[in-house]
């Protein structure tokens, strides 16, 4: 192999990791902007953030979820959002394995915020994988537009 080339399996990683991680945000953020309301509960039901912030946290996180949605879907700024979405997965396994440990029997939160599914190993097994794509793209996405290609940062140059 060539230096510089990728396999074909990393031409096609990239993508699909985008696009799965890019709908997965986009998805459950417009969810969460429909019943503020709920998924303020689903936060407070953790019992991490002390309640003057959850107000503010059910308003502007599906806002954030949904920026970074559109970006990894669009192509722009990919590193930048997948950064972004991999600090919220961080966040969110932390809040999962933190309930968990405390035997908390609550909904996650973060899809249909009124009817959503326990907590459990499942969910925070989709979150680390979906925090693995998020690594891949921090590592490898090309961006078309980005903080690399405002600074003049090409891959492979320093």
């Amino acid at each position: 192999m060539e230096p510089g080339r990728n396999p074909v399996g990393y031409r096609i990683m990239e993508p699909a990791a985008r696009i799965l991680l890019g709908l997965v945000f986009l998805l459950y953020g417009f969810d969460k902007i429909f019943d503020p309301g709920d998924f303020a509960r689903a936060i407070s039901n953790y019992k991490i953030l002390p309640e003057a912030f959850v107000n503010l946290v059910a308003v502007v996180l599906p806002w954030i979820e949904i920026a970074c949605g559109l970006l990894l879907l669009s192509g722009q700024w990919v590193r930048s959002a997948a950064l972004v979405s991999a600090f919220l997965l961080v966040v969110f396994v932390v809040a999962v394995s933190v309930a968990l440990v405390r035997g908390l029997d609550i909904h996650c939160g973060c899809f249909h915020t009124d009817a959503g599914r326990k907590i459990g190993l499942r969910l925070l097994g989709e979150d680390l994988l979906l925090l693995l794509l998020s690594a891949v793209l921090i590592l490898k996405a090309r961006d078309r537009v980005g903080w690399r290609a405002l600074l003049g940062i090409e891959k492979g140059k320093k």
